[in-house]
């Protein structure tokens, strides 16, 4: 009788302590997905007040649209725009208000209906691809930004 008692006790013991970890792995699983499901939305809470239009493009505005979207190395990112339009006058940016050269292939050239449109494309690729506190020039070279071997040297003159 007395094996049947403690028995009795160690099953409920082994009962509650299984259920009480379920309930807090469950609980953890649960926590982390929220958070995961919410930190991966870019959300913007202002209304961001700038021109659409590309006769209104000037240096000013795009750095400062630049940093408003928090895009590192804003500087070198503002040459690349420069660099890659002519200072805004090649006709691909005209037509396509496209930034930066971005191509779906060697001969379909990614459209935008605004050059803000570009440049918000510009910051999610720049999220998917840089390291933390990696030289950005060597990121340009790392990832073959540019068929140019002379790009970087490009870069660096404006």
């Amino acid at each position: 009788m007395d094996y049947r008692n403690k028995f009795k006790k160690s099953k409920f013991i082994f009962i509650c302590i299984t259920a009480i970890l379920a309930i807090s792995l469950g609980w953890t699983i649960g926590v982390m997905l929220f958070k995961n499901k919410n930190s991966e939305k870019l959300v913007f809470v202002k209304k961001i007040q700038f021109t659409d239009t590309i006769n209104n493009l000037n240096e000013d505005v795009l750095l400062k649209f630049i940093n408003l979207l928090d895009i590192q190395y804003p500087e070198i990112v503002l040459n690349q725009a420069k660099l890659e339009t002519g200072n805004f006058t090649s006709q691909r940016f005209k037509k396509y208000n496209a930034l930066f050269g971005f191509q779906k292939s060697d001969s379909e050239i990614i459209k935008y209906k605004s050059w803000k449109e570009s440049v918000i494309d510009y910051k999610c690729w720049q999220m998917k691809r840089l390291k933390n506190n990696e030289n950005y020039y060597d990121f340009l070279v790392r990832i073959k930004y540019a068929s140019d071997s002379n790009y970087i040297n490009k870069l660096k003159q404006f």
